[in-house]
């Protein structure tokens, strides 16, 4: 609290919010200035607004003081988007936001308090038989629907509707002074019925992956659809890079897959072995609730068990779907597409893990550690289909080349990649080393899961050097042009712009927020 008004301002805020919602002890404000990699400054105080009323006037009573502003949604980022960058910042913690306000059946659109998670949305929306287009992240159980169009992100669905940015409709925004924006036609001055997003110029647009720099989303409307009725599951191997590289292309381009992962071999190793049984239990149980009929699941919970958490081992590249029907013969005729296309180039194997995916699309994140205990951080580029075997390419070459640091501080790396609509694909490497781990990060995670792990003192020297291969990760991406989700403050956004789309970009971040206390930094503003 280091500037001279930050205690009035903290004592306004507590008499509108409720002592419970203000937070300015030390370890709140250490927990909230850190990421699953970053750390940041640690804010003045964490805030936690229960509407988008409170939300507008604690964004007033901070700016007007001249204090920095910095969202934060479910926690699970690592592009230190949501770290303050200066002492005098206030976190807004938007999960209390979190009401279905409105499911129209009729109009086929759902608005919701953007801090309510993917996890519950969905659920929600499955008791009437109905889903958003792009429906979550695997971390959707704690990532909330405001934090993903804030970052956009692909996932769940991406394979026919693409980015979480193509399923919203509309958005409130509450901009630096307090005012609250409607966007697309719940910005009319009539009858604002939030049914449609391209009325005129795209503001739902220009507020998606902005990482909080432009304003805070307190609500968004997605676009609804009928829950499909029929899903099928199949999976392959490739001996060779070029294989996997044409198959995984090619079957983006026919869009008839709902969900599309691909797996270089090291990335099959790591994730894939076995965890315990009350893991596989809970999992298989998934499996067998998520299938059309009791029988039916019962059967493809069998397949998975039978194939067992190992049975990738030894296997290439891969290549795992999911596709969606409005019944039998509409998804059996995508899955012979998609079969034709993956089976030309590979071999068919049993497809646990999208069964898996499926069956327990909203697990707790154990991603976030390796196999034994080890930390876990990916960096990501998308680049059009002409160029992923190119960038495959540089990247073994760039990390061939970091071979003495790799093997001096044990850090290992693989491959996941994931069709990003019929022109791209997003290359994901994973990074593994070993560390301390973080309050923050074990909060995600259940003690019987943690103490299965390893545990290991910290490491700043490996740490620094995971930072460095991010780095040059980076300049590996942008000498493709390649663009990112989750931008922060980690990827080139503005200073790789054009001077006039720089331009641009600076003239709309000063109207909206003259005085740069909007989440400072995050996209390069």
């Amino acid at each position: 609290m280091n500037t001279p008004n930050a205690e009035t301002v903290l004592a306004a805020l507590t008499d509108a919010l409720g002592a419970d919602y203000v937070l300015t002890d030390e370890d709140a404000r250490a927990y909230f200035s850190t990421d699953l990699f970053y750390e940041g400054t640690p804010p003045c105080a964490v805030i936690s607004p229960g509407s988008t009323e409170q939300l507008a006037e604690a964004i007033k009573e901070i700016t007007d003081a001249g204090l920095a502003v910095v969202p934060r949604g479910g926690g699970l980022s690592y592009s230190a988007g949501y770290l303050a960058n200066r002492n005098d910042a206030v976190v807004v913690d938007t999960r209390r936001l979190n009401r279905i306000v409105e499911i129209n059946e009729e109009d086929m659109f759902v608005t919701v308090e953007t801090g309510v998670t993917w996890a519950d949305l969905d659920a929600t929306l499955a008791e009437r038989g109905l889903r958003t287009p792009f429906w979550g992240t695997g971390s959707g159980k704690h990532a909330t629907v405001g934090a993903t169009l804030s970052q956009n992100g692909i996932n769940y669905g991406s394979g026919q509707y693409g980015f979480a940015a193509q399923s919203a409709i509309g958005l409130d925004i509450v901009t630096a002074d307090g005012s609250v924006i409607a966007t697309g036609t719940g910005g009319n001055d009539k009858a604002a019925t939030p049914f449609l997003r391209h009325y005129g110029p795209d503001l739902v647009g220009l507020f998606i992956g902005d990482c909080g720099a432009l304003g805070i989303k307190a609500t968004a409307t997605l676009q609804l659809l009928r829950r499909p009725a029929i899903t099928h599951y199949a999976a392959y191997e490739y001996e060779s890079s070029d294989h996997f590289c044409d198959a995984l292309s090619e079957i983006a381009r026919c869009q008839v897959v709902s969900e599309c992962f691909g797996f270089d071999p090291g990335f099959t190793s790591m994730r894939t072995t076995y965890a315990g049984i009350k893991d596989d239990l809970k999992l298989l149980g998934g499996v067998a609730k998520s299938a059309e009929s009791l029988g039916k699941g019962l059967v493809e919970a069998f397949k998975v068990a039978a194939a067992g958490r190992t049975y990738l081992e030894g296997v290439a590249y891969s290549i795992h779907i999911t596709v969606d029907g409005r019944d039998e013969a509409d998804a059996a005729s995508r899955l012979s597409v998609a079969k034709n296309v993956l089976g030309e180039r590979g071999t068919e194997i049993e497809a646990s893990v999208p069964k898996v995916m499926r069956g327990t699309p909203f697990p707790d994140p154990t991603i976030i550690l390796g196999h034994n205990g080890e930390l876990w951080v990916p960096m990501h580029g998308i680049v059009p289909h002409s160029q992923f075997k190119l960038l495959l390419k540089n990247l073994d070459q760039y990390m061939d080349d970091q071979k003495d640091i790799i093997e001096k501080h044990n850090i290992a790396w693989a491959l996941t990649m994931v069709p990003a609509g019929p022109s791209g694909v997003l290359v994901e490497p994973n990074l593994y080393w070993r560390d301390k781990r973080s309050a923050m990060m074990e909060s995600y995670l259940p003690d019987s899961y943690l103490d299965q792990k390893q545990r290991y003192e910290t490491d700043t020297e490996a740490k620094a050097a995971v930072r460095n291969l991010r780095e040059g990760m980076v300049d590996v991406f942008r000498a493709l042009g390649a663009a990112h989700l989750q931008i922060g403050r980690i990827y080139p956004y503005l200073e790789s712009r054009s001077p006039a789309v720089q331009a641009l970009l600076r003239a709309l971040k000063a109207q909206l927020d003259p005085q740069g206390c909007m989440n400072p930094g995050s996209l390069g503003l």
